[in-house]
């Protein structure tokens, strides 16, 4: 049960016989690990003892760090930018006056402060200098994104390593023929996928964008004899990686709306006789007023699809 998969892809990379040619190599693992929290700090999901971390290392020359942070730096901003969370500030984390907490000398430390300072001033980054926040190995980038509720998380985060590949004793043939250190880039997008989570539902409240949510699509029939058409918009939607259930159940048409709305479901479809009549929908969109009458089926599938992936929030 590691707690950690820094040192299992140091082993990787030093078992890889690598020359400057191959360098930058970048390793991803969106693995499990565990972290043995005390019980009256264990929160929902924002807490927990298993996380799964999207965990990647990357392992560059000192020359290729910044390149390596501007690169991470777009993918956490479009991500981020993607699900509408652009509210954030990153902390530069940076070693504190006991320098017994932190491992490496001054001069690699120095280094890669200096590496990342600079790579956040040419990103434009909003930051700040955050004395004693660093991990034990070296100063990292957090980006902090506050949730609906006004609260800060850490969720993003960019960790410059000099002491890992040291002390596993790390190397790959330089121009000259001889040995050469990597530096270790640390970085995870959401941070924790079970934090991530609780943020994001927190930060939509449960409504989903269309491209998120669980159950895009509900349809419900009046009675018995509009399952037809019901199943047969399903599929057509399915057809288009959409997420669709039908509730053809017994039940009034008020309750199955009622659910359907509580359930925070996307669009809510109503399929009586005069949509069989009409091979049409009646499609309540969640927010709105009313259902609207008389709806295509073709011209929904293509209105949804394109609401799907244009990915709107």
């Amino acid at each position: 049960m590691k707690p950690m998969n820094c040192p299992h892809h140091m082993q990787i990379f030093d078992s890889m016989n690598l020359s400057y040619r191959d360098m930058p190599v970048r390793m991803f693992e969106p693995a499990t690990i565990y972290r043995d929290e005390k019980s009256g700090q264990l929160h929902g999901l924002s807490r927990v003892r298993a996380i799964t971390q999207d965990d990647g290392h990357l392992f560059c020359r000192v020359g290729q760090i910044k390149q390596e942070v501007a690169m991470i730096v777009d993918v956490v901003r479009r991500f981020y930018e993607t699900i509408g969370m652009d509210d954030y500030w990153v902390s530069l984390s940076v070693r504190g006056e006991d320098k017994s907490k932190y491992l490496g000398s001054d001069e690699v430390w120095n280094i890669a402060q200096s590496a990342l300072d600079e790579a956040a001033k040419e990103n434009k980054l909003n930051y700040k200098r955050v004395e004693g926040e660093a991990a034990f190995y070296g100063p990292k980038l957090d980006f902090m994104f506050k949730d609906a509720l006004g609260r800060e998380w850490q969720l993003a985060t960019i960790q410059c390593d000099f002491n890992l590949p040291e002390r596993f004793n790390l190397s790959f043939m330089n121009e000259k023929g001889e040995k050469e250190r990597p530096v270790v880039i640390h970085r995870a997008i959401s941070g924790s996928l079970e934090r991530f989570m609780s943020v994001l539902i927190e930060h939509f409240a449960g409504k989903f964008p269309l491209w998120l949510s669980p159950v895009q699509v509900k349809i419900l029939t009046v009675n018995d004899t509009h399952a037809k058409l019901a199943y047969e918009v399903a599929t057509k939607l399915r057809s288009h990686g959409l997420r669709v259930e039908v509730d053809d159940r017994v039940e009034s048409i008020g309750k199955k709306a009622r659910e359907a709305r509580l359930a925070r479901v996307n669009y809510v479809l109503t399929v009586g006789d005069k949509e069989v009549a009409g091979n049409s929908l009646a499609v309540m969109k969640r927010g709105s007023s009313g259902p609207e009458f008389g709806v295509a089926i073709d011209a929904f599938v293509t209105q949804i699809v394109k609401e799907r992936d244009d990915r709107v929030i």
